[in-house]
């Protein structure tokens, strides 16, 4: 089934449901090094880290399956700080866990970093008997991410990701063997400022560097969906505030929720919160798409989801 709107937007989102194929577009795969050899253990599980030079929302994953076991694992961790060298171990920052996907598979994600920020990814191939780690030759490796350099290391935990569900604990050994996860990135993002109390305006700011002159549309909603957009997905739920949101009938509270990613790769709106009570306490997800008629389903990119509690 197809949900039509016209392109580019007729006030409303262009979405799209369809049958599941693995496609990963208008995004990026950040270089890794090359494959060496496969290194399978019941208990060890390898990957990737790195300070990520510009905003990102990391998109999809998966992981090389040399070993032909057919099914991959991944985690993904937002880190304080550079992570300690082995033995010593941190653990925390868990923002993304699947396990058991098929390994021909790109995983789709939706994990937001702003520039500065520290990623770490454990993947293998396998189960919770066994990790296939796909190593690299010795790190470090520099590459880029957005057209920006940086250096990928590798990312150490002495747990098998799948029995401990990601809640592993870490460590850096930035002169070993990388456990190789192809990572995709975007630079379409979303954030917001604000005191976020009934009465007052959050400032939403749209970063879309790649998406330069091509139409956006904005929208907030009440749940997080997922809303399937081809092999994509929108993770805002189509809800009647979804529906006023995007359907230009409030234009003084849904400010510029429409419009032009301008020359500097960005744009910027506003959601002005009505001064009732009985707001306060409500949870709002915002996030947008752009357009390009081109793109599978018409829609170029999907923003991370920014959220929010009003005060």
């Amino acid at each position: 089934m197809r949900i039509r709107v016209s392109y580019p937007f007729a006030g409303a989102i262009a979405l799209a449901v369809l049958a599941a194929t693995t496609v990963v577009t208008a995004q990026q795969q950040i270089a890794m090094p090359a494959f060496n050899r496969t290194f399978s253990s019941a208990a060890l599980t390898r990957g990737i880290y790195f300070q990520t030079p510009v905003p990102i929302t990391v998109v999809g994953l998966r992981v090389p399956d040399e070993s032909n076991h057919g099914l991959q694992n991944v985690a993904v961790y937002r880190m304080a700080a550079k992570p300690p060298t082995y033995p010593t171990t941190v653990s925390g920052g868990l923002q993304f866990y699947a396990a058991g996907v098929a390994s021909s598979v790109v995983i789709p994600t939706a994990v937001s970093y702003k520039a500065g920020e520290w990623v770490g990814v454990l993947g293998a191939c396998g189960d919770a008997s066994i990790m296939h780690n796909s190593y690299s030759p010795a790190g470090p490796f520099q590459t880029t991410v957005l057209g920006q350099p940086t250096t990928l290391f590798r990312l150490n935990s002495q747990t098998n990701i799948v029995s401990t569900q990601g809640n592993s604990t870490y460590s850096e050994y930035d002169i070993g063997e990388m456990g190789r996860v192809e990572i995709y990135v975007s630079g379409t993002l979303l954030q917001g400022s604000g005191p976020g109390t009934i009465g007052s305006t959050m400032s939403l700011g749209l970063s879309a560097p790649n998406d330069i002159g091509l139409p956006y549309v904005m929208a907030s909603s009440l749940g997080t969906g997922p809303t399937p957009i081809d092999t994509r997905a929108l993770n805002l739920t189509l809800d009647s505030l979804f529906a006023a949101s995007v359907g230009g009938s409030l234009p003084t509270v849904f400010v510029n929720y429409a419009g032009t990613i301008g020359a500097s790769g960005g744009a910027s709106g506003a959601l002005v919160i009505p001064a009732i009570p009985v707001l306060k306490g409500v949870i709002i997800h915002s996030a947008f798409v752009t357009f390009q008629g081109s793109a599978p389903s018409g829609v170029q990119s999907i923003s991370n989801t920014f959220s929010f509690t009003i005060g």
